[in-house]
């Protein structure tokens, strides 16, 4: 008899009940995502848009960093990438938590109960700061490693392992990564004195992705920046981070809880750890320990693997056959009550953030099309719990008035756009929008005022200051207030 935890209408009711926070938004407030939208209106439209054409380049090319981009050429055209956007956020925790799904059966044989403690990390901080090429590797690769797992080790296998690779690759570096992990560890749990040589004739075409990676001279560009080895005080906040959300206390306390149950997985009679999955899991945390703050451009890069680290050593654990059928029932509704509690806070949460972004857009209602402008967002060193997420709100400029503007990304050989408006200054792409200093001050004004002097007013047509409260501001020269809210304000240059 199949028990509730174990059907697959359950697991896809927690995959769409994952997504009840997108349902009622106009924007999907993950953080990163709002920056990658202007990306994907240009790549939509850049070759019908002159003034698409002035600002930006946009070049297709194999990089390791491809999903998002590839998933909206149907999502945008159809929906349009508000709206694309929105449904491709959705999508990406219907991957993860049926990719849970997917490789525990593999590995256990059925669903334990102990899996659904797992689902609440397909919510975890990656997908909440919109790192969704990330995520969505990460859940392609459980999917796949769900796929090849029960096969035995052929040539068709190690044929079928190359091919996975380079499709994770392409949709984000990290999920060849994890999937290679997996498979690896897999390999190593079945391992014995006599057959240990045959690992490199089964594995070998996962590395197949170092191919196109040597042949694009992947890491080889100036911008993509290498630093922050072994910063232990950050490798531990970024821990807490894992399941950052909205309210400090609830988050804190799932980290806390999934915590106590793994250890307490440890000392049980009645829980075993599946060994393939638990040598997974002891690589990737040591991956968290060696990888440095910032790996080849992309920050965060040791920190965005804790979720993973905490989602496949859960997924590891399975009742032992004589345990109590009360233990199944009880971790199963204990973590379905978690997740569902969860779904609710950030479904509440989000409606605010959306409430929040419909009024500081208001001001795009004062920019001509096509035009550019300057931002400057504060970001302080230390931000509240549950943040702003204002950080690359200036992005729908882009997406809803062809404008030019200072804060998309330009790493050369990792992403298929490159800003133009200002080339040449120091205010043609990202960083230059944010407003911070390495000593963190409490107040940034004078930081600000330092900016708006220095940068090329005859290349911008607006100024838009977001993070600062108006009243705090003074007049600046030269700059003509247009809108202003509680948080943000938009300037027209004089000319």
């Amino acid at each position: 008899m199949t028990r509730w935890w174990e059907s697959r209408g359950a697991v896809a009711a927690a995959a769409l009940g994952a997504t009840m926070p997108l349902w009622f938004v106009d924007l999907p407030p993950l953080i990163d995502l709002l920056g990658h939208m202007g990306r994907y209106h240009i790549q939509l439209n850049i070759a019908d848009s002159p003034v698409l054409a002035a600002n930006w380049a946009f070049r297709w090319q194999w990089l390791g960093n491809l999903g998002g981009d590839l998933l909206m050429e149907p999502l945008g055209r159809i929906f349009g990438v508000e709206r694309g956007s929105i449904i491709f956020g959705a999508l990406i925790l219907i991957v993860m938590i049926t990719g849970m799904a997917r490789l525990t059966r593999a590995v256990h044989g059925t669903l334990p109960a102990t899996a659904w403690a797992a689902f609440p990390f397909a919510m975890a901080y990656p997908w909440q700061y919109g790192l969704v090429n990330y995520w969505l590797g990460v859940a392609l690769a459980f999917h796949a490693a769900g796929w090849v797992w029960p096969m035995a080790p052929t040539w068709r296998r190690t044929t079928l392992l190359g091919g996975l690779s380079l499709l994770l690759w392409t949709a984000h570096i990290y999920g060849w990564a994890v999937f290679a992990v997996l498979i690896g560890a897999q390999a190593l749990a079945r391992m014995t004195r006599q057959t240990w040589y045959r690992l490199p004739l089964q594995l070998w075409t996962l590395g197949a992705p170092l191919v196109p990676m040597l042949a694009l001279g992947y890491g080889g560009r100036g911008s993509q920046e290498t630093y922050g080895w072994f910063m232990w005080a950050r490798k531990l906040w970024t821990l807490l981070f894992s399941m950052r959300d909205q309210w400090y206390l609830l988050d804190v306390a799932t980290l806390a809880a999934t915590g106590i149950f793994l250890c307490g997985a440890f000392g049980s009679r009645y829980l075993r750890f599946d060994r393939g999955l638990g040598i997974a899991a002891g690589i990737l945390l040591l991956a968290v320990v060696i990888i440095p703050f910032q790996l080849l451009g992309s920050a965060f890069a040791d920190g965005r693997l804790w979720a993973v680290v905490f989602a496949v050593a859960i997924l590891a654990i399975r009742p032992t056959d004589d345990a109590p059928p009360l233990l199944s029932s009880m971790i199963a509704t204990t973590a379905a009550v978690i997740f569902a509690v969860r779904i609710a806070a950030t479904t509440v949460g989000f409606q605010i953030y959306d409430a929040d972004y419909a009024r500081h857009l208001k001001a795009l209602d004062h920019v001509a099309r096509g035009r550019k402008i300057a931002v400057f967002l504060e970001f302080p060193c230390e931000v509240p719990w549950r943040r702003p997420r204002l950080d690359r709100m200036d992005s729908l400029a882009i997406v809803r008035r062809d404008a030019f503007t200072n804060s998309q990304w330009d790493v050369p050989g990792a992403q298929l756009l490159t800003p133009l408006g200002a080339f040449g200054t120091r205010y043609n792409a990202d960083p230059s929008q944010l407003v911070r200093r390495p000593d963190c001050p409490a107040d940034l004004r004078p930081e600000l005022a330092r900016k708006i002097a220095a940068f090329p007013r005859d290349r911008f047509d607006y100024v838009w200051t977001i993070g600062f409260r108006p009243e705090t501001l003074p007049r600046y020269a030269g700059m003509t207030p247009l809108f202003a809210d509680d948080r943000t304000i938009l300037y027209r240059i004089d000319k």
